[in-house]
């Protein structure tokens, strides 16, 4: 299937070279290392900030303490909170369990630490109101991507009674891209809840095919980031497919039974 589908496609799509050399986005934590409530350090306001971006702080205008450099309580609550979601010692502070995870690259959605299950789902629980989904690429989408997406539409499709097909883009309900993501602490991708249906791998990251030194599998992150545009949230579970994290050099490529547990719960099929 992947292949007929390729071969009606390939003329919508140019390839381009997307690995860039980069510092690491999360240098200032090296000052950060032991820190905890009661310190004052440049480079908390950040991390602050980043906890909040991947959903441990909420979001409040009125709260000015996200943008000091003390280490209060809301950081540290901040902290255990994360600690407890990813099953390392609570701890309060920097300890280096928990700068090694932090610093890691990761999925562009927030976390619902709320929830009780290691599957989750986007607030208001929203899904497909069919099972006959369609997708298409942007033009000038690299051409060492569209196997690897088919696959992992595929993967879910055999777990579910989800189908997929091509579509012309402004029609589709997935619509798969390659983008620029400016900023500090950007994601490696990140796929919208329904019926957004959106999925923008971060260009500016080094995009690989199996295990390559430096670099990320693009069927691993494409199979984490549909998940999403199926209506399921991060996992705790570190051996699912909707874990947030992900290493280079890895290829994660698997449905797990809470990835597909959640599916089921979200859809009662």
């Amino acid at each position: 299937m992947a292949t007929k589908i390729l071969l009606c496609i390939t003329f919508f799509v140019l390839l381009i070279d997307a690995g860039v050399e980069k510092a690491s986005a999360f240098d200032f934590l090296s000052n950060l290392r032991g820190s905890h409530k009661g310190d004052t350090i440049e480079g908390i306001s950040i991390l602050k900030k980043y906890l909040q971006d991947i959903g441990y702080i909420k979001s409040d205008p009125s709260n000015t303490n996200i943008t000091t450099n003390i280490f209060d309580d809301l950081l540290e609550s901040a902290l255990e909170t994360y600690q407890s979601y990813y099953g390392l010692n609570v701890t309060g502070f920097l300890d280096d369990n928990t700068m090694s995870l932090l610093s890691q690259p990761r999925c562009g959605v927030p976390d619902f630490p709320e929830e009780r299950t290691d599957y989750s789902f986007f607030p208001g629980k929203p899904k497909w109101w069919t099972y006959n989904l369609t997708f298409a690429f942007a033009q000038g989408t690299r051409l060492d991507a569209i196997n690897p997406v088919l696959q992992a539409l595929e993967d879910w499709a055999s777990v579910s009674p989800f189908r997929f097909s091509v579509k012309i883009f402004d029609e589709a309900n997935f619509k798969i891209n390659f983008q620029p993501f400016y900023g500090p602490h950007q994601p490696l991708a990140v796929g919208f809840e329904p019926t957004n249906g959106s999925f923008h791998f971060n260009v500016h990251e080094k995009w690989v095919n199996g295990k390559v030194p430096g670099g990320f599998d693009i069927e691993s992150v494409a199979l984490h980031e549909i998940g999403h545009l199926l209506g399921l949230e991060h996992s705790k579970d570190f051996h699912a497919i909707m874990y947030a994290y992900f290493w280079p050099n890895t290829v994660k490529l698997t449905l797990q039974p809470d990835d597909i547990q959640g599916l089921k719960v979200l859809y009662g099929f």
